[in-house]
């Protein structure tokens, strides 16, 4: 057998067997890995960036609630995963510049939904809360009663547009929920604004749950996933998605999860 032929045979060989190339049903995905109980870090695993997940696998670093959902979406469509786990701005800024297919969970806002596209089926719910220790003076009418108060807030979240549109709030923004309520508790912030399920489940794992006063929801969201409206597929790719979570309503595996993580 000549060189030539011998090369040409191992590239047609390499070609077959890499799944890449074997199949096109793969999607690149950016999420977080601190936003519990919807994506978390599994404790004690390896931290890991960039994992690729085969139908019928799960991520050997990540874990929660929206991940099982769109994990099995878009397993029960054959598709592979290549999950990106990256703080959340950069999740944002890698989607928005689409260097990953899709992005979750996104709730709507409408500066988001200038460069994104949004899938039809939800993947979790969101409800806006405001935290303040014990002896606060805050007497909660609206986002109006903390005008000119000092409101810790997670960078790069959705909190909606009430809260979008209330310029008075003097909003302070870090990366870390718990960076959040050492603030609050060394007196360098007046309130919180975080997601109830979000912010309850990371003070029970605190141990700090009924630490802080919770103030009535000010608003909430539906979260997505979605997609650079610049990438050529990107509706494609939230169709299957939508298809994925339909079928898993239909086979009963959705209910299963969300018994879950009750």
């Amino acid at each position: 057998m000549s060189l030539r032929a011998l090369l040409l045979g191992l590239l047609v060989f390499g070609l077959a067997a890499s799944p890449a190339h074997a199949s096109d049903k793969v999607v690149s995905v950016a999420t977080l890995e601190d936003y519990p109980p919807f994506c978390f870090a599994i404790e004690g695993s390896k931290k890991i960036s960039k994992e690729v997940i085969p139908p019928g696998a799960s991520s050997s670093r990540l874990q929660g609630y929206s991940w099982d959902i769109l994990r099995e979406s878009l397993h029960s469509q054959g598709y592979t995963i290549e999950l990106n786990i990256v703080p959340w701005a950069r999740a944002l800024a890698l989607t928005k510049a689409g260097k990953t297919d899709v992005l979750f969970p996104a709730g709507f806002n409408d500066e988001r939904a200038k460069v994104f596209e949004y899938s039809k089926e939800p993947i979790n719910l969101a409800q806006f809360m405001i935290y303040v220790k014990p002896e606060s003076p805050v007497v909660w009418e609206s986002l109006n009663s903390l005008n000119n108060l000092k409101v810790g807030a997670v960078r790069g979240w959705n909190y909606g547009e009430k809260w979008n549109n209330n310029k008075a709030i003097r909003k302070h923004e870090v990366n870390k929920i718990s960076q959040l309520f050492k603030m609050l508790d060394a007196g360098r912030l007046d309130a919180v604004a975080g997601y109830e399920v979000n912010f309850d489940y990371a003070l029970k794992l605190d141990g700090n749950k009924n630490t802080y006063r919770k103030l009535p929801p000010f608003d909430s969201s539906s979260e997505f996933v979605v997609s650079s409206k610049s990438l050529p597929n990107a509706r494609k790719l939230l169709d299957v998605f939508d298809a994925g979570r339909r079928e898993i309503v239909k086979n009963g595996m959705f209910d299963r999860m969300v018994r879950k993580w009750q």
